[in-house]
């Protein structure tokens, strides 16, 4: 996700972990929503294991244990909208973050909490499992689909070793808009600071009948120690750069070790302020919320190359 000039103190928030409003407690016990025969059941990883490093099937609904919950729209921390004047508040409550069925959900939802109208989920893997190079790192997902969604698998630096945002780095594997669900976009940014930030990316458009809400689609990097190549479904490459395109001689910070995100934003400069409600599932009428309108995860797998 697109960061601007406040990345710096999002780095520090992320290590902050489950930190944020005393309203919003630590992850509760889990309650499975009253409409879980209404829900897609996710398919177990079935493919080669031999290469594995870690893998997350979302077979135990507790996912704490390789994911951490962020909590706040940022403005507790001097950074309202994380920095991308986001609508959200981020929450652990099961109604926006929950496992069942085999699949990691991510809702986001028209409720009131602290301010704002809406709330959703993000969760990191930072200090839990961490990811380099050589390797391949895939998330097999569905996007929730609705005007102002901004549904994000994305990658951030354990340590910022070459500083705040953007000169450590940011790998963006996918990104879309949720009104429009045929294009998935794939960037990384750099640059020694906010003032000097750059991008380099690509896209890929599907075809209606395949598109990102109804269909579970795998999105890839293919992670080495000179290019990062960026694939959806393992064949089709959306992006790829090298080293020496990026134009770095020292300080290239896509050598060093990140963390894995996912969350679902609602509003925010990616997809512009405008947002459709009703798009959105709403807190007093969750059995009716349907599945399309969440971010389905069915597995995370790192491997080596």
């Amino acid at each position: 996700m697109i960061r601007f000039n406040l990345l710096l103190s999002i780095l520090l928030i992320s290590s902050c972990g489950s930190g944020g409003s005393s309203a919003i407690i630590n992850q509760p016990d889990y309650q499975p929503p009253s409409s879980s025969n209404q829900l897609v059941e996710c398919a177990n990883y079935d493919g080669p294991l031999d290469k594995v490093i870690w893998l997350d099937d979302f077979t135990e609904t507790n996912y704490s244990n390789n994911w951490t919950s962020i909590i706040g729209n940022g403005a507790e921390y001097g950074i309202p909208g994380w920095g991308n004047n986001e609508k959200q508040y981020y929450t652990n409550s099961v109604n926006n973050i929950f496992v069942i069925n085999g699949c990691l959900r991510i809702t986001p939802l028209n409720e009131y909490v602290e301010g704002f109208n809406y709330t959703s989920g993000k969760l990191e893997t930072k200090n839990k499992v961490d990811f380099t190079h050589p390797g391949k790192i895939s998330v097999k997902f569905r996007s929730p689909e609705g005007v102002g969604m901004w549904p994000a698998i994305w990658m951030m630096p354990t340590e910022s070793i070459y500083g705040g945002w953007p000169a450590s780095g940011e790998i963006d594997l996918g990104e879309i808009r949720g009104d429009n669900m045929q294009e998935i976009l794939s960037t990384i940014h750099y640059g020694s600071d906010p003032s000097n930030h750059k991008y380099m990316g690509g896209s890929y458009y599907l075809s209606q009948d395949n598109n990102l809400n109804e269909v579970f689609h795998t999105v890839s990097l293919i992670w080495e120690e000179d290019s990062l190549k960026f694939f959806l479904d393992d064949e089709i490459l959306i992006f790829e750069v090298t080293k020496s395109q990026i134009g770095f001689d020292e300080n290239y910070p896509f050598n060093e070790v990140f963390y894995l995100i996912l969350n679902v934003a609602v509003g925010g400069n990616f997809v512009g302020n405008y947002i459709e409600n009703d798009d959105l599932c709403n807190i007093n009428n969750l059995t009716n919320c349907p599945d399309s309108k969440r971010m389905l995860i069915d597995w995370v797998l790192y491997e080596t190359l």
